[in-house]
C-alpha cells in the first residue's frame, strides 16, 4: 500500500495544530534533526490556539510526591493511566529547569493578583503548599509565553515548515492502522503530506463547535474564551483512525462568578474579568431561567467549578441568566466599572420587580419571593440557601432596578484522544496508534478538577515527549511526486510580507489560487496607471509557473491593465497573479 500512494509532500514529522502545544512539539523534532511541517487552520495573526489567550502562567513544584498527592486528589473520583500522572508530576518538578534550558528564560512566579489567586486551586487538598506557577515575565494574559514559543518556531525555520489557514482532513493509514500522512485541504484543494516518522495531534478542544457542546457537554451554548479556531477537527480525525476517546464531558470555564460575562451583541469571544460579589457588591443577585437563584454569588470559582455535597462541579447553567442589581449598585459599577464592557448600553432598567420580571419575561412571582428571600437572609446575615458570606450581601433598595443579561462561558474543553505517558495516541484496542502522538488540550489529561496553569504545563511537557518520540520512531520510506508544496512557510513569508516597505503611490495585493498558494504583489499605482508590478511572495512551479510571473507583469505594465493573455499551460497562476493585481489597485481607490 505504501507504494502505491502518491504524495504531493512529504516530511519526516507532521505537527497538526499551532498552539502551545504544537510549537513545542514541532520545535523539539526538528531539534532531533527532522524536516517538520506544522500545520493549523487558523489565518496569520490568529494562529497560537488557546495558548496566545491564556494566563501565560505554568505550573511548576517542589516535590514530586506531595504534588502526587495533590494532583491524585484532583482526580479523584476519576480515574486515570499511572504512566500519564508520573510523567505529567515529574514534568512538573522539571518546569523550572525547562524554562531555563529550553525557553532561555529565568522564570518569574506571578505578580498579578487575579493569577496569584489561582496558583493554589485547592488548599483543602493535601500536597497543595508545592504548587507554584512560572510566568516569561512579572505580566499575565499578555501572550508572552506564546511569543517565545512562536519565536522557537522562526528560529527553526530550516527545519520547520508552517503551513496556516490550512485544514486537517483526515490522517492516512495502512491497514495495520499505521498513520503514513494526512490530507489537508489548503487554498481550496485537497493535498495529500506524507509523515515518515509520525503525525502529532494538537489541534485543541471543540470550544466552537456547537453541536459537539451539546452532545458531549450537555449546555445549549457556551461562548468561547479563546481560539475561535477550535472546532473539534482533532477529535473527528482520531475517531476516524480508530482512537480511543477521554474526558468528553470535562471543561473549564472563566471571568465571572462561576463562568459567566456579560451578553453583548455580536460579541466574538467573551473575556477575563474576574469579578464575584465582594463587601460592596451585596445589592447583587444572579437568576436562572426561572427568575430564581442557583448559586453563591460571592464564591471564588475554581475554573467555573463551585462547591456542591463536598466536590466542585460546574454550576447547573441556565440558558439566559441575568444579574440583577439595585441603584446603589448600579452607581457602585460607575465608579469601578467593568473593563471593556459599557454597562449602560446593556441594562435594562425597570421601576419595580414586577415590571422588570416582564420586561424579563421571567415569572413575577418566583422573581419577586426570590428577592425578599434574598433581603430576608441578608437582615439574618445567613444565605440558608448557598451559604453566601454575609459580608457580601444586604437588602436591595426599593428600586429602581437593572437587569444584565449573561452567557455562559468555555475556558477550554479537555477531551479527546486518550495518550500514554509517552504521548502515544491510544487505540481501541487498548494498544498504542503506530506514529501517532498527542499533545496540548486535544484529549487532555484533566479527568475531573483543573489546577490552573496545568493546561501551559501539559503543553510544554506533552509537546516536548510528543516531538521527541515522534522523531524517534522507524521511518517509512516515503517519497513525493513532485515539489511544489514543499518548503512553504506561511509564517515566515507573511512576517517578511509585513515588513515590506512601501512608498507613496505602492499597495500590497495578494491571491490564494495560485498553485502553490498564496501569490503577493506589490504595485505601484499612480493617476489610474501601473507602474510597476513586483512579486513578493509566491510558491509556484519551477517551470512554467515562473515564467508567468516574470512576462505577465511586464505585460500589465506595458499595456496597464490586467486582462492580458494567460501564459498557456500556467493558467491557475496567470489567474491569480492578475487577482493579486487588481487586489492591489483596488487599495488605491
Amino acid at each position: 500500500m505504501v507504494d502505491s500512494l502518491k504524495w504531493q509532500a512529504v516530511y519526516d514529522v507532521v505537527v497538526l495544530g499551532f498552539g502551545g502545544a504544537g510549537a513545542t512539539a514541532a520545535r523539539f523534532a526538528a531539534d532531533k534533526n527532522k524536516h517538520v511541517l506544522l500545520v493549523d487552520v487558523a489565518p496569520f495573526g490568529h494562529e497560537g490556539g488557546n495558548t496566545r489567550y491564556a494566563g501565560q502562567g505554568v505550573n511548576a513544584v517542589s516535590d514530586y510526591d506531595k504534588m502526587m498527592t495533590y494532583y491524585n486528589c484532583l482526580t479523584y473520583p476519576m480515574t486515570l493511566s499511572e504512566d500519564v500522572k508520573k510523567t505529567y508530576v515529574a514534568g512538573l518538578v522539571n518546569n523550572e529547569d525547562y524554562f531555563r534550558k529550553y525557553l532561555g528564560i529565568e522564570p518569574v512566579s506571578p505578580t498579578d493578583p487575579k493569577l496569584k489567586s489561582q496558583v493554589v486551586e485547592y488548599p483543602e487538598f493535601p500536597g497543595h503548599e508545592v504548587n507554584n506557577a512560572l510566568t516569561v515575565h512579572s505580566g499575565a494574559f499578555d501572550a508572552a509565553l506564546w511569543k517565545v514559543l512562536r519565536q522557537k518556531v522562526i528560529d527553526r525555520r530550516d527545519n520547520i515548515d508552517v503551513w496556516l489557514n490550512s485544514r486537517a482532513q483526515e490522517l492516512i493509514q495502512d491497514t495495520d492502522q499505521r498513520v503514513l500522512g494526512v490530507e489537508i485541504k489548503r487554498d481550496n484543494a485537497i493535498i495529500r503530506v506524507g509523515a515518515r516518522n509520525g503525525v502529532v495531534l494538537a489541534m485543541g478542544g471543540f470550544e466552537n463547535n456547537k453541536e459537539m457542546i451539546q452532545s458531549y457537554l450537555g449546555e445549549a451554548y457556551l461562548s468561547p474564551m479563546g481560539s475561535l479556531y477550535n472546532r473539534g477537527d482533532g477529535i473527528f480525525i482520531a475517531q476516524r483512525a480508530g482512537a480511543k476517546m477521554w474526558h468528553m464531558n470535562n471543561y473549564e470555564s472563566y471571568s465571572m462568578m462561576h463562568g459567566l460575562y456579560f451578553a453583548i451583541p455580536n460579541a466574538k469571544r467573551s473575556r477575563q474579568i474576574y469579578w464575584e460579589a465582594g463587601p460592596n457588591d451585596g445589592g447583587v443577585v444572579v437568576v436562572g431561567d426561572d427568575g430564581t437563584r442557583y448559586f453563591n454569588e460571592a464564591e471564588h470559582a475554581r475554573h467555573g467549578h463551585i462547591y456542591s455535597h463536598g466536590t466542585w462541579r460546574h454550576a447547573p447553567l441556565s440558558v439566559k441568566p441575568y444579574m440583577i442589581f439595585d441603584q446603589t449598585q448600579y452607581e457602585e459599577f460607575k465608579k469601578h466599572p467593568f473593563k471593556g464592557v459599557d454597562l449602560d448600553k446593556l441594562l435594562i432598567k425597570a421601576d419595580s420587580i414586577s415590571e422588570l420580571a416582564q420586561k424579563l419575561t421571567l415569572s413575577n412571582k418566583k422573581l419577586n419571593q426570590t428577592v425578599k428571600t434574598y433581603n430576608k437572609f441578608a437582615k439574618l446575615g445567613i444565605d440558608y440557601q448557598f451559604g453566601r458570606a454575609p459580608e457580601t450581601m444586604r437588602q436591595l433598595d426599593r428600586g429602581p432596578y437593572y437587569a444584565v443579561r449573561m452567557v455562559n462561558t468555555v475556558l477550554n474543553t479537555q477531551g479527546g484522544p486518550q495518550r500514554n505517558g509517552k504521548a502515544e495516541i491510544i487505540g481501541q484496542d487498548n494498544q498504542p496508534i503506530e506514529h501517532l502522538f498527542g499533545a496540548g488540550e486535544l484529549g487532555g489529561i484533566t479527568a475531573n478538577l483543573y489546577q490552573g496553569a496545568g493546561n501551559l504545563a501539559e503543553c510544554l511537557i506533552f509537546g516536548k515527549i510528543a516531538g521527541e518520540n515522534a522523531a524517534a520512531t522507524d521511518a517509512i520510506q516515503l517519497h513525493a511526486d513532485d515539489d511544489n508544496y514543499q518548503n512553504i512557510n506561511d509564517l515566515i513569508n507573511e512576517e517578511q510580507v509585513k515588513k515590506v516597505p512601501l512608498l507613496d503611490h505602492q499597495y500590497l495585493g495578494e491571491s490564494s489560487n495560485g498553485i502553490g498558494g498564496k501569490i503577493i504583489v506589490k504595485v505601484t499605482y499612480d493617476n489610474d496607471t501601473i507602474k510597476k508590478i513586483k512579486i513578493v511572495q509566491s510558491h509556484e512551479s519551477e517551470d512554467i509557473g515562473l515564467a508567468a510571473l516574470e512576462t505577465l507583469p511586464k505585460e500589465m505594465v506595458a499595456n496597464n491593465t490586467t486582462d492580458v493573455d494567460a501564459v498557456s499551460g500556467a493558467t491557475a497562476t496567470s489567474r491569480a497573479l492578475k487577482e493579486a493585481v487588481q487586489d492591489a489597485i483596488s487599495k488605491s481607490k
